[in-house]
């Protein structure tokens, strides 16, 4: 049985996609003469670290740029995400088991303590930490600086720079479908576990 489950936040816990595509869509029609980006087009491009994204779209922009607009247009929408279905009861239930649990995201820090506040999640982790450019890089350091066995801790995520951030560190890769990404997608990258819904999650 696993011991520890690290989680994602966008897509995974957090119903964010509403909010980060509308503000994402806003970045690029300022930024590329009114460039329409749709739902589906996003979900078929859209990757981390972010910046490729807007790299492959041929756009010169700094990362001050894109966040400053990207941050403007998350305030100015007012759309803001909810948690998803059977997060809390995943969580709480994976405690109650005693099994750890922690959040690494590439959400922006202050939106996941924000979000993490009023989902009233705070209690939930043993650990948070958000805002990282590139997990690839960085969730192996995160494991050994928590002092986790690799061999019994899974990282959950829903995108495939997620499952890529798990096997870079050794631990198990669980892959979720999302509304952020094609299925097709997560099982080109074969992560240990797919996952349909949080709920398959508490078994394993």
């Amino acid at each position: 049985m696993l011991s520890t489950f690290i989680f994602d936040w966008s897509g995974t816990l957090s119903d964010d996609f509403d909010m980060v595509y509308g503000a994402t869509a806003s970045v690029i029609r300022q930024l590329d003469d009114g460039y329409v980006l749709s739902e589906d087009e996003y979900r078929q491009h859209f990757e981390l670290p972010y910046m490729n994204f807007y790299k492959n779209y041929g756009l010169d922009v700094t990362k001050a740029k894109v966040d400053d607009l990207f941050f403007k247009a998350v305030e100015k929408n007012g759309v803001f995400p909810k948690p998803l279905p059977f997060s809390r009861e995943l969580l709480e239930g994976l405690r109650k088991q005693g099994r750890q649990t922690y959040l690494f995201s590439a959400h922006p820090t202050h939106l996941v303590k924000r979000e993490v506040a009023e989902f009233g999640y705070a209690d939930l982790f043993d650990g948070i930490e958000a805002g990282i450019i590139d997990k690839i890089v960085s969730l192996k350091s995160f494991v050994a600086k928590n002092k986790l066995d690799p061999k019994t801790t899974a990282y959950v995520g829903d995108l495939v720079h997620d499952v890529e951030a798990a096997k870079a560190a050794g631990v198990i890769s669980i892959g979720l479908y999302s509304r952020y990404q094609e299925p097709d997608k997560m099982r080109a990258c074969k992560p240990d576990f797919i996952a349909k819904h949080l709920e398959e999650l508490l078994g394993l």
